[in-house]
């Protein structure tokens, strides 16, 4: 079964490859072609023992990539696509980042997949809170963007985790504080009879979200919305 991963140098997609790697599944991580540490990503999932593509973002372009992987059988795409203000400012992508990347860049990448005449399941990385109607931006280019996978005809599993902690490449210390609040928030609320709260909303780190985005990748029923205890 072939794993494709897209976004696989961000936070969650580079342990999603290299936990695919340690089982044994030798991942296609997806790496732009003009990134600057291409040589690098390459070095690295390289020794993984996962095989780097670096097929444009262009939907013909990805559907002939995708036929050429997924026509064998059944297969699962990882689609764990995001950005955030800091990164956009450094990538050069002005206006409306949330509907270029998170929404756009999936909305391309379904659009491939069914161009491509195959049928792998989407494993989607979405967000708790995720709703076209939120007041978000955020929240409802990602709702929108799960519409797009659901809609799409194809096998999907979307995760849908709280904030995500770790150490990063750039600092994102509100996020870390806001984290370590909450849980602390969560962890009373859990006491006190809250326990589905608790879990929808305590945060989590990428090795346990990989592990759970794998494991709902691989199960035998599809279509269905994942969050709280079920990640982790």
């Amino acid at each position: 079964m072939t794993a494709f991963v897209l976004g696989a140098t961000g936070f969650v997609g580079r342990e999603v490859v290299r936990q695919l790697c340690v089982r044994g599944a030798a991942p296609v991580a997806h790496v732009r072609p003009d990134s600057s540490k291409l040589a690098e990503w390459q070095k690295t999932f390289g020794e993984q023992g996962a095989t780097v593509d670096t097929t444009p973002w262009d939907a013909p372009k990805l559907a002939a990539r995708f036929k050429e992987l997924f026509s064998r059988g059944s297969g699962q795409l990882y689609i764990c696509i995001g950005t955030t203000r800091s990164k956009a400012k450094t990538d050069a992508i002005e206006g409306n980042i949330y509907e270029t990347v998170d929404y756009g860049l999936t909305a391309l990448a379904v659009e491939a997949v069914k161009g491509s005449e195959t049928r792998p399941r989407l494993v989607y990385l979405s967000s708790v809170g995720a709703n076209p109607k939120a007041s978000s931006a955020y929240l409802s280019w990602r709702g929108k963007a799960e519409e797009v996978v659901m809609r799409s005809g194809l096998p999907y599993a979307i995760a849908r985790p709280s904030l995500i902690t770790g150490e990063r490449d750039e600092s994102r210390v509100g996020e870390s504080t806001a984290a370590v609040i909450g849980d602390g928030l969560l962890a009373v609320a859990g006491v006190l009879g809250g326990k589905k709260l608790r879990d929808k909303w305590r945060s989590t780190t990428p090795d346990v979200l990989a592990s759970a985005l794998i494991r709902i990748a691989e199960a035998p029923d599809a279509d269905k919305i994942v969050d709280g205890a079920d990640l982790r």
